[in-house]
């Protein structure tokens, strides 16, 4: 190993973006892939967005600047690895790569992720910043593209590489050793969160969702390397919860029911989540599910049979609806805490649309003792999705104003711009904020409705502000 080109793989954080970074986020899919080569190559692992933070203004990206300067002084590499994962690092991706090539012009810099993937044009810069742009998944890619260079050199011109998707068998286990610094460094008394990938591919085609950029075909760790990947991570760094971050967690009812049942044999202290679908949740599941420290998660997205088959969750939206509220039901029997997810301004979404969703909720906020936990999002408009490309079709069927436009390209806040938008002409004006004025008028029944339990973990995860109330003073 130790003629190999030496590897640095690099998450960039994000510029301009006004959410704060208040805990650990351990980018657990980078590190799948340093842990991928790391069998081969000497490889590095940093995180700027750790290390330094998310820079919103001028004066905080030049110090950003001379951070990652000095860092990139001190490290030993031939080759960086910038993981550009969505179209909020875009900027800081382009930043870490100019102070590589004015600092080191011959080394090798390659990008990839969701906007490499979506936009791989945009990284064809006049002076040349990259040498590769990977898209879909990256072990095979980077592995072609560091032989290359070791045989070779750099390219004349930047090049495209779509990757080959790793087969089941090739999924390896997570080199922890490659992040323990970081994590000792930023969480020394322990994690509170830690997502995990324990599969990779989704068979479903949401029209919000940047996933079916990479192959369907889902693949993932045998059920006891996937326990002992969550057990092995928590043991060692003190973990509260563990997240799964797969993409479709559990597609295989024989998967999801013997992992499950290997966790319950583990007897693990700390909480697990998972995000899945409410048919994919079987009466065995949820036995099991009884004997953990469990969050179960469900993108329900809307209450509305015409955006469900709009966003493609669903091609029999009632049913589908049917199958979430038994299940949320059989849940609140068990006392799990469950989570509905909530996507408002899905480009399409109507007055009409929204009462319908709201009517929805109203008929799950109850009976008392509830475990469900509503908890709604914003549309996000990312390259990639199938609304990105439809986006002509919206705006002349629905009067869908996309003013947010190519907003990663500008230097305004990349969050709030991301989701700038009216999803109709019903919708414009102060009825942007017309979904959320609406949610804002059930929290009261849904605190009511919820079990104490269930209560102080929405207050403690999802609404602080609901410390304020007596029932969270007094509990």
């Amino acid at each position: 190993m130790k003629d190999h080109p030496k590897i640095l793989l690099a998450y960039p954080s994000c510029f301009r973006y006004s959410e704060p970074v208040d805990s650990l986020d351990m980018k657990t899919a980078l590190l799948w892939l340093a842990s991928y080569l790391r069998q081969y190559y000497p490889v590095e692992y940093v995180d700027y967005e750790l290390e330094i933070g998310r820079p919103a203004t001028n004066t905080q990206i030049r110090r950003y600047e001379r951070i990652v300067r000095n860092d990139l002084t001190s490290r030993e590499f031939d080759i960086l690895g910038l993981s550009c994962w969505t179209s909020l690092s875009y900027h800081s991706t382009l930043a870490v790569a100019r102070l590589c090539r004015e600092m080191y012009p011959d080394k090798l810099i390659v990008v990839g992720g969701y906007h490499p993937t979506a936009k791989p044009e945009e990284f064809i810069t006049d002076d040349g910043l990259f040498d590769y742009v990977v898209y879909g998944e990256g072990e095979h890619a980077m592995i072609d593209i560091i032989e290359r260079f070791a045989e070779r050199g750099r390219p004349g011109k930047t090049e495209l590489i779509k990757d080959t998707p790793l087969k089941r068998e090739e999924f390896i286990p997570y080199n922890w050793d490659l992040v323990a610094p970081i994590i000792e460094k930023h969480a020394s008394n322990g994690v509170d969160c830690l997502y995990l990938f324990l599969s990779r591919g989704c068979p479903f085609r949401c029209s919000f969702c940047m996933e079916p950029l990479k192959d369907e075909n889902w693949r993932a760790l045998s059920p006891a390397d996937a326990v002992d990947q969550i057990m092995t991570a928590a043991g060692r760094f003190k973990i509260r919860s563990v997240g799964i971050a797969d993409a479709c967690f559990g597609v295989r009812p024989s998967w999801r029911h013997e992992f499950l049942r290997q966790m319950v044999e583990a007897q693990p202290p700390f909480w697990l989540i998972f995000e899945t679908r409410p048919e994919y949740i079987t009466d065995e599941d949820i036995e099991l599910i009884t004997r953990l420290k469990a969050e179960v998660q469900f993108g329900v997205e809307s209450g509305s049979h015409r955006m469900l088959q709009l966003m493609h969750k669903s091609r029999t939206p009632q049913k589908y609806l049917d199958a979430f509220v038994r299940i949320s039901r059989e849940l609140s029997d068990r006392g799990i805490i469950h989570r509905g997810n909530l996507l408002f301004n899905h480009p399409g979404e109507t007055r009409e649309t929204l009462e319908e969703t709201f009517a929805f909720i109203d008929s799950c906020l109850g009976p008392e003792h509830s475990t469900l936990i509503w908890v709604p999002h914003s549309y996000m408009h990312f390259p990639g999705c199938e609304v990105y490309h439809e986006r002509e079709r919206f705006e002349k069927n629905y009067g869908t104003n996309f003013d947010c436009g190519d907003w990663w390209l500008g230097d305004q806040d990349q969050y709030v711009a991301s989701m700038s938008l009216a999803p109709s002409s019903s919708l414009d004006g102060e009825d942007r904020e017309l979904c959320w004025r609406m949610m804002e008028s059930r929290m009261e029944k849904m605190k009511q409705v919820l079990s104490p339990e269930a209560f102080l973990f929405a207050a403690n995860k999802y609404y602080p502000y609901w410390q304020d109330d007596y029932r969270y003073q007094n509990a």
